[in-house]
């Protein structure tokens, strides 16, 4: 029994410390991004994702169009839930709002957690939205980023608390009541926003429960 337990226990660590990593390297320029399934919220234009060049790589593109003010889009990765966990990206916003970011325990348009980098107002925020409700959670603003480079943002969800991480620094912690249950990630864009997003990484957060994949 000893044994069983020591395999079971060490077979979860190494779980725990296999990440999902996605550069798009490998995805087909124009074509939209393997693995993941799009939706949009709050009338924003649906089908605007496809993978594009960039330099020498190739992203994850979302263009920009006409869109209401409080619209979104999200790219939900496909195959895996997780109860807790970390998930980050790089992104650059070149056009509209330029706001984007990362969405986890994401059940629907409806319903699912953001964090969002807003570069016109200078700002993070954490949203939590429930029946289509968003309520605000934090915010950090006065950010004096360059609206032009790349950023990279992080969310860790584990043991009933949020952390949401820019550039490698902390910006805020937020306790979170509700309970946590295998769900969603991915990558989210203000409706008309036109952003590139690369090195998007996940990775499970918890303690010895392994997350979940549907096939």
């Amino acid at each position: 029994m000893l044994l069983l337990l020591l395999t079971l226990f060490f077979q979860a660590a190494a779980v725990a410390q296999v990440a999902i990593v996605r550069t798009f390297d490998d995805d087909k320029i124009g074509a939209p991004p393997a693995g993941f399934l799009t939706a949009a919220g709050r009338d924003a234009p649906a089908n605007r994702w496809t993978v594009k060049r960039e330099g020498d790589a190739r992203v994850l593109f979302h263009e920009g169009a006409s869109a209401p003010a409080d619209s979104f889009a999200v790219a939900i990765l496909s195959g895996a839930q997780f109860a807790d966990v970390q998930v980050s990206v790089r992104l650059k916003a070149t056009g509209g709002a330029r706001a984007a970011g990362l969405v986890w325990k994401y059940q629907d348009p409806m319903n699912h957690y953001s964090a969002q980098l807003d570069l016109s107002r200078q700002e993070v925020a954490m949203y939590r939205v429930v029946s289509g409700n968003r309520i605000r959670l934090e915010r950090e603003d006065d950010l004096e980023l360059d609206p032009d480079a790349w950023h990279s943002l992080k969310v860790v969800q584990a043991e009933g608390q949020i952390r949401v991480y820019l550039g490698g620094i902390r910006l805020f912690s937020e306790r979170d009541r509700v309970p946590s249950r295998p769900a969603s990630i991915g990558v989210w864009v203000a409706g008309d926003s036109t952003v590139m997003f690369d090195d998007f990484r996940v990775q499970y957060a918890g303690g010895a429960r392994a997350p979940s994949t549907n096939q």
